[in-house]
């Protein structure tokens, strides 16, 4: 099996693994569903609708700021 190409990979799936964080502590920290996560990572949600608090928790989890934060969490292609 290929990996995915770095540019059609998920910035979200890419910082959290380089973080070792897995998407439970994501959905847990920004208080979404596993599910939700991992929708964001696939594409499935083309636009996620948090509240600010939740941002600023992606961001906590993350260690994003908010101008690393990406436009897109999905896959770019």
């Amino acid at each position: 099996m290929t990996e995915p190409s770095p540019s059609k990979e998920s910035a979200l799936k890419r910082r959290r693994e380089e973080l070792g964080l897995k998407q439970r502590d994501i959905a847990i920290g920004v208080n979404v569903s596993m599910q939700t996560v991992s929708n964001w990572e696939t594409g499935r949600y083309k636009e996620a609708k948090l509240t600010l608090p939740q941002v600023k928790a992606l961001c906590r989890v993350l260690q994003w700021s908010i101008e690393e934060l990406p436009n897109e969490l999905g896959p770019v292609e």
